[in-house]
């Protein structure tokens, strides 16, 4: 059994109006540009392994937990790094 032709689909009909809209819309959207030079902020981070005591990493972990739940920032032990290595000048 041939399965029929979809009603709906076949039944809508656009104007020249809203198609000239459309294609217009299209139109406006850049193709081909240089993408802008990112900042040193918006540079992709990159992973790095840091050896550190348990007790000191138990510790990052307990803060940012504990910021996660209090909506705080700095969510993540990366971004309390990242945050006290900015503070010391790096």
């Amino acid at each position: 059994m041939v399965k029929p032709r979809s009603k709906t689909a076949a039944a809508q009909q656009i104007s020249d109006a809203e198609a000239n809209k459309i294609a217009d819309r299209l139109a406006d959207k850049p193709y081909g540009k240089q993408k802008e030079i990112p900042s040193r902020m918006e540079e992709k981070a990159q992973n790095i392994s840091v050896s550190l005591p348990p007790s000191m990493i138990e510790k990052l972990q307990d803060t940012a937990l504990a910021n996660k739940r209090a909506g705080g920032d700095q969510r993540t032990v990366s971004a309390i790094i990242k945050a006290a290595l900015e503070q010391a000048g790096y």
